[in-house]
């Protein structure tokens, strides 16, 4: 019998029964709203994706920026040299198409007045996700400052200019390749600055004896000036005295008046009695040693040697620097390494020194650091003549270990030594340079086989003395 179709109407229907046919009867509509959701759900995890992306993009420019102006800090005596030095260092940093980046950069620019050196570049990335919402590409900037600093530093370059600085190496003369060479850490030191007034630079030159008048004077015994002071007894003629006497414009006190033609050079305060405690040749302090006077100096005759060039005091004017190192000239005479150590010192003018007062004052504590160095460079060992500061009264080995006693005094004193071996090479020679050196290695002790590597060294040395830091 057929069912009524009024019954089937009113047939109970189960509840899962009626979800199933809502859900068969709405698939269609289901399947629009999930691909319609779909896309700003993609456009937000891309733009998580996109934006970490750039956030490393961002990390790896900067670090190549700043990479890049540390680089061009240490050459800014040469903009082009700097600019091209950073734009290397940046690129091996910053590999061309890292992560599909379009570069914009860098930007290298230089301000001489506040030395300082600023690094900026700009890349374009493409979007993998966020161009779902419209944005095809990002853009992502980066800059980096550095400032050089070379705060309370004073430094004194001392030069070899014995006989063997006239020879040539690699078709240059010696005395030539130092003169241009420590043009070189003027340049770093200074960079594009006339005047500097937190770094003073000055030049001594010497063979066996250092010529201590100021650069360019002449001697004239009739400018001579004594002073009046408490008796003392010359350690050189054990004679009473109650004067000391100074050429004109120079510190250096003398025991006697010096006589017309002399040269302008200084016996080493040495007394050839066997007792090293009595001599005063490894200090540069004036006062009383193993109980003997060494308030001054005794003047060397016309028979010891003694440079042409004299010193240049200490300096924070670019130009007197460089026009004492150009005039660094005529080598002549044997090699005496303590001397230059000693007057090196003696440049600085630390207390007790006859140069005191023109150094700089160290700074009150937290205030900054006070670096002081002496740039010791020369191409031959020790060596003894009846002409020396000595006459003659040591041996080469005897200098050597006077000269390993005042470089330990120096770099006790706080001092940071840089030897430099120029064109000469053994292993003793090479043993005693590192001894007297800060540190065995560079940029302390290094070895310069030609003209070429001599400017390097001179140049690593100022890169080491620059202060660097990222300020921005």
């Amino acid at each position: 019998m057929t069912e009524h179709p009024a019954n089937r109407a009113f047939k109970p229907v189960s509840g899962t029964a009626r979800v199933l046919d809502f859900v068969r009867g709405q698939h269609g509509g289901v399947l629009a709203w999930a691909a319609f959701l779909m896309i700003p759900v993609i456009g937000f995890v891309g733009i998580g994706v996109d934006t970490a992306r750039g956030y490393m993009v961002r990390a790896r420019l900067s670090q190549s920026l700043d990479a890049a102006a540390l680089a061009a800090g240490r050459h800014t005596a040469n903009m082009q040299k700097a600019e091209d030095t950073a734009k290397m260092v940046f690129k091996a940093n910053f590999p061309a198409g890292y992560m599909d980046a379009q570069l914009n950069g860098p930007t290298i620019t230089f301000n001489g007045d506040n030395d300082t050196v600023t690094a900026a570049a700009t890349v374009v990335l493409p979007t993998y996700f966020m161009h779902v919402l419209g944005q095809e590409t990002m853009t992502v900037s980066a800059s980096t400052e550095v400032a050089r600093k070379t705060v309370y530093m004073d430094v004194v370059v001392s030069i070899d200019v014995s006989g063997s600085m006239d020879d040539y190496i690699g078709g240059v003369k010696k005395v030539d390749a130092a003169s241009t060479a420590a043009r070189t850490l003027v340049d770093s030191l200074f960079g594009t600055s006339d005047q500097k007034d937190l770094l003073k630079m000055g030049l001594v030159t010497w063979n066996s004896n250092a010529r201590i008048l100021d650069i360019n004077q002449a001697y004239i015994r009739a400018q001579t000036t004594s002073k009046s002071v408490p008796t003392y007894m010359d350690p050189t003629t054990n004679s009473n005295r109650t004067s000391l006497w100074f050429a004109k414009d120079s510190p250096i006190p003398f025991f006697t008046r010096p006589p017309n033609g002399w040269k302008g050079c200084a016996e080493a305060r040495f007394l050839n009695d066997g007792n090293d405690t009595n001599d005063a040749d490894l200090l540069v302090s004036m006062g009383k040693v193993g109980g003997k006077d060494w308030v001054g100096w005794k003047w060397a005759d016309t028979n010891l040697q003694c440079p042409s060039q004299g010193i240049q005091r200490l300096t924070n004017i670019r130009d007197q620097m460089i026009s004492a190192v150009q005039g660094v000239k005529d080598p002549s005479g044997n090699t005496d390494l303590a001397v230059g150590l000693v007057w090196g010192w003696a440049l600085l003018g630390i207390n007790g020194s006859p140069f005191s007062g023109d150094g700089t004052t160290p700074p009150a504590e937290g205030e900054g650091q006070l670096i002081r160095a002496i740039v010791l460079m020369t191409d031959g060992a020790n060596t003894q003549d009846s002409a020396d500061a000595y006459k003659g009264a040591l041996s080469a080995s005897k200098l050597d270990d006077r000269t390993k006693t005042v470089a330990q005094r120096i770099k006790d004193a706080g001092i940071v030594i840089y030897g430099i071996q120029f064109g000469y090479k053994s292993g003793p020679q090479e043993t005693l340079m590192k001894q007297i050196a800060s540190g065995p290695g560079a940029p302390y002790y290094q070895y310069a086989p030609d003209a070429a590597s001599l400017q390097t060294a001179f140049q690593e040395i100022g890169n080491h003395l620059s202060r660097l830091r990222l300020s921005k």
